[in-house]
């Protein structure tokens, strides 16, 4: 039938099942009566291989006649062989805001390390807000906006107050670009033909950024670990404090692995993950999304024996009453005042790479007591690590930083706990 308002209006729907009415005079055009009743006009042709049905508007909400033309301006485009759904699509990606490209990047699962295919950690949700509020007042325009001299010019404006944070901001900017690059149907004229922050790296404009290396000095050491052990009576959960800093002092463990990290979902290390009949930690999801299994030191065993004396039945570094350190930076600074040595939790991480490195436990093997990513080393990839395999490399660590010639009487770590 003509479709017009007076013969839209007598269409009666059928229960159960969906009708498709044509019009008589334009090919193509019709209207899509659903069993509720709801009417609504489409547009119908076949652009090469691929038949395109577009919806043009609700018949309440458009009159027959209204839609009728934007039916013909439909069939116009269709015989001048233009895809109205490919060109709507274009753009659409055209406009796509740098915001909408975060927040994609954001929602996409992560494309490499442990946590490959799964969703982004909090942590790295968190650095990808931090970063695009760098970008604050380039949020709403379109990426196909966003220049690499503006990227040259913002990202020495950065470097200028942190160059480290001027890198990663850029970082997280390039990765979520990319990903608008590459979700791009194959036969589309991309958004983007080329990565804007890549301009830094033709220019060598990344700023230089020197590792962090502080670790406790070798003849310290003692001094520090002297001070942990008699400086902390009267913080609060002082015994719990000066036992998470020991243990990773002698595991190299970050310190969200000990105590846990609540903004990231990380719970503190239960003694559900210590098994003192192998003498063996595991550290659950860990930063790089893999579990983490250690041996663990004579020393480290004492420790943790004498720690279950005290602790919570749950949780390794808690106290009887489940209490235990949000962070360690009181005792830290305790520590600071007794011995003049700003050292932080992850110095102590440091610390221990250090002193493997110091007595010649293997480059392998560090990246296995670290469990640092092989960073695509190939033969790395082919040198497998077991953890008994590094059992006497643990062992070799805690003799060294306890030693007596560096530590004198005060390390006893089998010692009751007051």
């Amino acid at each position: 039938m003509k479709l017009t308002k007076t013969s839209v209006g007598k269409i009666e729907p059928q229960p159960g099942k969906q009708l498709l009415i044509w019009d008589s005079e334009l090919r193509g055009f019709g209207i899509r009566v659903s069993p509720g009743g709801s009417k609504t006009y489409i547009m119908q042709r076949r652009i090469g291989r691929t038949t395109r049905r577009l919806t043009i508007g609700r018949a309440d909400d458009i009159s027959a006649e209204a839609a009728r033309r934007r039916a013909l301006s439909l069939a116009a485009k269709f015989a001048e062989g233009i895809d109205p759904v490919a060109e709507e699509r274009k753009l659409r990606a055209r406009a796509k805001t740098l915001k909408e490209a975060f927040d994609d990047y954001k929602a996409a699962p992560a494309k490499k390390g442990g946590s490959k295919g799964n969703t982004k950690k909090p942590q790295t949700i968190r650095d990808i807000d931090k970063a695009m509020r760098r970008f604050s007042d380039w949020l709403n325009k379109p990426v196909s906006e966003i220049t690499g001299r503006m990227v040259k010019d913002r990202h020495a404006k950065l470097a200028a107050t942190s160059p480290a944070q001027a890198n990663l901001a850029m970082r997280y900017l390039r990765a979520a670009l990319n990903h608008v690059i590459a979700d791009c149907d194959d036969d589309d004229e991309p958004v983007l033909k080329s990565n804007p922050v890549d301009r830094l790296s033709r220019l060598n404009q990344w700023a230089e950024v020197k590792r962090a290396e502080r670790c406790i000095p070798q003849d310290r050491i003692g001094d520090w670990v002297n001070a942990v052990q008699t400086s902390l009576g009267g913080i609060r959960c002082d015994n719990e404090a000066r036992d998470a800093l020991l243990f990773i002092l002698l595991t190299g463990a970050r310190v969200g692995e000990v105590l846990g990290n609540a903004k990231d979902g990380y719970p503190p290390l239960r003694w559900a993950d210590i098994d003192l009949r192998n003498n063996v930690v595991t550290f659950r999801q860990t930063k790089n999304g893999t579990d983490h299994e250690l041996p663990l030191s004579s020393q480290l065993v004492n420790l943790l024996v004498e720690r279950k004396k005290i602790a919570d039945e749950d949780f390794v570094f808690a106290n009887r009453q489940g209490e235990m350190p949000t962070d360690l930076r009181a005792a830290l600074n305790r520590i600071e005042v007794a011995t003049g040595l700003h050292i932080t939790a992850h110095d102590l991480r440091r610390t221990f790479a250090t002193t493997a490195s110091r007595i010649d436990i293997s480059a392998f093997k560090l990246k296995r007591l670290t469990n640092h990513a092989n960073g695509g080393d190939v033969t790395a990839g082919y040198v497998q690590v077991t953890t008994e395999d590094l059992r006497d490399a643990m062992q070799r660590i805690s003799d060294y930083l306890l030693s007596s010639a560096r530590t004198g009487d005060v390390v006893q770590l089998s010692e009751a706990r007051a």
